[in-house]
């Protein structure tokens, strides 16, 4: 079997509504028979999370993707990190922690911020031994990393990450070497949703206009092939604006640009089409409310096109109730997020769950909500 780097566990503490720590756990795998497509390396590869709203569902994307913000040169939407720390809180430490598994490496990075998002400490630990720590505060700086013992870390600018820091002024990594791995799985990670416009953060330094995307890559039959798959028939077309083309569609005597024909559900499904042709090398996804415009069936294909695509780790949240169905995923890949904890299905109830209960009457009748 292939072996990938994946996210293991991922905690965060006093981060806008998560004023107490709160975990996200995808090694609690249960032994379900059916849907073993869904795990991975022994860790949950597709988790979908339902909660109320104000439950914290999109503060956990941004709050998993703060790792972005330090680590690589992807773009960051910082509209997200407004009201940093929790404001019931006295403390103006916010914690993170991140433990990654790949084959017998278990990989932890842990660092804390100030709510002006300043860096304040680092660590980095490969089976519980250390492997650097850095002090912002002190300048205390513990270096285990053989290939970076020449390395001056007083020499870097303070808002530079001393991980990043180290890992550009370090030479001939290995494949790999856990910070090499750590590196590229992060640079690879990305959060997008679709409520509004293109909101996305990770995997590129800057946006790009999606239409010449499709077109220069010539991707406009896989597009309408993709949209007729989700029930949405359109003849597509390049036609061309002001001197420069632009997706369209055909019609018996018109051809129009796609974007003032295409509903609000179509868009997002071209947001949607786009993110999954954008980059061979995703590792991580986080799709924030995925199916908000999407009626139901629609909703369920789209999370089986996700749960085909094994390649990269992926978190969907979601209120659709109609979603949490055995015959789409399992107890343990579904998830409840509220009273400040994260609990797959599988650990909220004291009930042997079978293949045959019917799980969206489980979640309707509150057998989740412990």
């Amino acid at each position: 079997m292939e072996v990938f780097i994946m996210l293991k566990k991922f905690t965060v503490k006093n981060f806008k509504n998560f004023k107490e720590k709160i975990v996200l756990d995808f090694s609690k795998v249960h032994e379900y028979e059916f849907n073993q497509n869904l795990i991975k390396n022994n860790l949950i590869n597709k988790l979908l999370i339902y909660g109320p709203n104000n439950s914290g569902k999109s503060n956990l994307g941004a709050a998993i993707m703060d790792i972005t913000t330090h680590l690589t040169d992807n773009y960051g939407d910082n509209l997200l990190y407004l009201c940093y720390k929790n404001y019931d809180s006295i403390d103006d430490t916010v914690d993170f922690s991140y433990e990654f598994l790949f084959g017998d490496k278990n990989i932890v990075y842990k660092y804390s911020k100030n709510e002006r998002r300043e860096l304040l400490k680092e660590e980095l630990i490969v089976n519980e031994d250390i492997i650097f720590k850095y002090n912002y505060q002190t300048n205390k700086f513990d270096n285990y990393i053989e290939e970076a013992k020449t390395i001056d870390i007083s020499k870097k600018n303070r808002e530079i990450s001393a991980l990043k820091y180290i890992y550009n002024n370090t030479m001939y990594w290995q494949e790999d070497n856990p910070l090499r791995l750590l590196m590229e799985f992060v640079n690879n990670m990305l959060w997008f949703r679709s409520l509004r416009y293109n909101e996305f953060m990770g995997v590129m330094a800057n946006g790009e206009n999606i239409n010449d995307f499709i077109i220069n890559n010539r991707l406009i039959s896989k597009l309408e092939k993709f949209l007729k798959d989700c029930g949405q028939n359109y003849d597509l077309c390049e036609i061309s604006e002001s001197g420069k083309k632009v997706l369209g569609v055909k019609y018996k005597n018109y051809k129009v640009r796609f974007d003032l024909v295409a509903s609000t559900g179509t868009r997002s499904l071209l947001l949607f089409f786009y993110w999954m042709n954008r980059t061979e090398n995703i590792s991580f996804v986080y799709l924030d409310e995925f199916d908000a415009f999407y009626h139901y069936e629609l909703s369920e294909y789209i999370l089986k096109y996700v749960n085909n695509k094994s390649e990269f780790q992926t978190v969907l949240t979601s209120h659709n109730t109609y979603l949490i169905d055995n015959e789409l995923m399992r107890p343990d890949c579904y998830a409840i997020m509220g009273k400040g904890k994260i609990t797959s299905f599988a650990d909220s109830t004291n009930k042997v769950i079978r293949k045959t209960h019917n799980l969206e009457k489980m979640m309707l009748g509150g057998e989740f909500e412990k």
